[in-house]
C-alpha cells in the first residue's frame, strides 16, 4: 500500500484511493512503507520526455529552460533519463528535416545541459517508418538514424547506480497501421534474465509507451460504443507478459513512462506505474488536458522506496 502526499496540500486525503491514482500535476508522490523515516536517499535524477523538438528553432528554446531549471535546482538531479521522442517527427520527415530536427536537439543538450545523459528511443525518434518516399534500405532507416546520433550501442540496456538497477527497454514495435507498444520475443528473453540476475537490487524501469497506465484511457476518444478501447499504440499489448516476469523476480519497484503527455500512477502487483507527463505539453501548444509542460524529478532510497514530483519549469505561450 503506498500513500500519495502533496507538497502545499493533501488533496487526496480520506479518498480512500487504491490501485489506481489519476494525479494532478504539481502533486508529489511518495511510496508510503513504513520506516521511511530511516531511509536514506542514494539517488535524484529528472525524467525529461516528449520534448518533439522540430528544426524550426522556438522548440529548441523551452527544451533549454527545462534543462536550464532541472540543473539550476538546489537540489539537483545527478542525471537525467531521457524518456523518448526527443524530435518531432521522424517516421513522416526526409532525411535533411531529419538532420535538422537532431541538430537542434544536440545543440540545446549540448548548450543547456551538464548532466549525464541515459536515452530511450521513442515513436517519434523511428525514422521512415511512416513516410512513402524514404527507401527502407537506406543505412539509417527505422531505429539506426536515432541510435547513432545518440551514442546508444543497443535500444534496450541496463546499468546499476546507487544500488538501484535501471533497464531502459525499447517499447516501440512495428507493425501495419505503424507501430505498436511490444517488446518482441528477444528483448522478452533479455528482460528476464536481466532481472533474474539482478535480483538482490531495486529495480527501476523506463520505457517510452507506458506499460500500464490510466491516462491510456483519456488520451483521445477512447469510449464509443459502449465500451472502452484501448489501443496498443498508447499501452503495452504485452503488458500481461511484462507484468508476469516483474512478480516472477519481485525486484522492480517503478516503471516510468512518457507518450501520453498526461500524469498519473497505477499500482499494481507491487509495482507503480508512472506516466510522467512531458516537456512540449500539447506539443507546444500549452497544456495537454490538466497536465503542463514539464519533467519529473525522481528520489530514490536505500530501502527501495522512491519520491516523485512534477516540475513546471516556466513554458510561456509566445506573444502574439
Amino acid at each position: 500500500m503506498t500513500s500519495e502526499q502533496t507538497s502545499r496540500r493533501n488533496l487526496l486525503k480520506g479518498a480512500g484511493l487504491a490501485g489506481v491514482a489519476c494525479l494532478l500535476p504539481g502533486i508529489s508522490f511518495a511510496d508510503g512503507r513504513k520506516g521511511k523515516a530511516s531511509r536514506k536517499r542514494v539517488l535524484r535524477f529528472a525524467h525529461f520526455t516528449d520534448s518533439h523538438v522540430n528544426q524550426h528553432g522556438a522548440d529548441a528554446k523551452w527544451l533549454a529552460k527545462a534543462l536550464e531549471h532541472a540543473n539550476g535546482l538546489d537540489d539537483a538531479p545527478s542525471m537525467i533519463m531521457f524518456g523518448g521522442d526527443m524530435i518531432f517527427e521522424g517516421s513522416k520527415v526526409d532525411a535533411t528535416q531529419m538532420r535538422n530536427q537532431w541538430s537542434q536537439f544536440h545543440g540545446v543538450m549540448r548548450n543547456s545541459n551538464n548532466l549525464p545523459v541515459q536515452y530511450c528511443l521513442g515513436n517519434h525518434d523511428i525514422w521512415g517508418w511512416n513516410s512513402r518516399t524514404v527507401n527502407p534500405n537506406e543505412p539509417l532507416y527505422g531505429k539506426r538514424w536515432a541510435l547513432d546520433t545518440l551514442q546508444m550501442d543497443h535500444a534496450y540496456y541496463s546499468f546499476d547506480k546507487a544500488g538501484w538497477h535501471f533497464v531502459v527497454l525499447d517499447s516501440v514495435a512495428k507493425c501495419p497501421s505503424g507501430y505498436v507498444g511490444r517488446l518482441g520475443t528477444d528483448q522478452v528473453e533479455w528482460l528476464a534474465r536481466d532481472l533474474a540476475a539482478h535480483a538482490d537490487k531495486p529495480t527501476l524501469v523506463m520505457s517510452h509507451i507506458p506499460l500500464l497506465s490510466a491516462s491510456s484511457a483519456f488520451f483521445g476518444n477512447s469510449e464509443y460504443n459502449g465500451n472502452w478501447h484501448i489501443p496498443g499504440s498508447l499501452m503495452h499489448i504485452d503488458a500481461r507478459h511484462v507484468k508476469d516476469i516483474f512478480h516472477q523476480h519481485g525486484s522492480v519497484k517503478v516503471a516510468i513512462s512518457g507518450h501520453l503527455h498526461l500524469v498519473d500512477r497505477v499500482d499494481y502487483n507491487s509495482v507503480s506505474y508512472l506516466c510522467n507527463g512531458s516537456i512540449c505539453g500539447n506539443w507546444w501548444k500549452g497544456p495537454f488536458q490538466e497536465t503542463p509542460p514539464g519533467y519529473t524529478v525522481m528520489d530514490l532510497y536505500d530501502d527501495g522506496t522512491w519520491h516523485r514530483e512534477y516540475m513546471k519549469y516556466g513554458w510561456q505561450p509566445a506573444a502574439v
